[in-house]
């Protein structure tokens, strides 16, 4: 395994674990802790769904999305903690993004299913939480209902930043 260079001019391939650029000299092992950072958070926000800390999961989420814009699985469950936390618009700007950046992609043609279907009202007697939608779940065990799951449940961050 090994890390290429960021620097832009230099871009030389270094073994794994280096601490600095055997071309150019610049230091490897902070910008290695960066680029883990991203999957670091997300597995946070997986975490946080599971526990039904939905707004926790959002955030973290929302700021590998901010990072890395091209990780259309951070932006499906970011879309999906954002449903779950009743807040549609949101839900569908990012599963309209990740529909541009993926096309066909299956999460996002779920959500924007769910989306389309006509929502509850909460009942008096309920929680003042929206329902959570039913999710099907393409393993045979039954999704969790409290987690991020879509289709599937994501278990790993797309590509890192790059």
């Amino acid at each position: 395994m090994s890390v290429r260079c960021p620097v832009v001019l230099c871009r030389e391939e270094n073994a794994y674990g280096t601490e600095v650029c055997a071309g150019c000299r610049t230091p490897l092992s902070g910008y290695a802790r960066l680029h883990t950072y991203p999957a670091y958070l997300f597995n946070q926000g997986l975490a946080a769904a599971r526990e039904g800390r939905l707004a926790a999961a959002r955030d973290c989420f929302a700021a590998v999305v901010h990072w890395c814009p091209g990780d259309t699985e951070a932006r499906n469950a970011l879309a999906l903690a954002g449903l779950r936390l009743g807040d549609r618009s949101e839900a569908h700007r990012q599963w309209t993004e990740v529909l541009g950046r993926r096309p066909g992609d299956p999460k996002a043609t779920w959500g924007l299913a769910q989306l389309a279907e006509p929502s509850e009202p909460a009942k008096p007697a309920e929680s003042s939480e929206p329902a959570l939608p039913a999710v099907p779940s393409q393993s045979a065990e039954p999704a969790e209902p409290s987690g991020i799951s879509g289709p599937g449940e994501v278990s790993e961050p797309g590509p890192g930043p790059g």
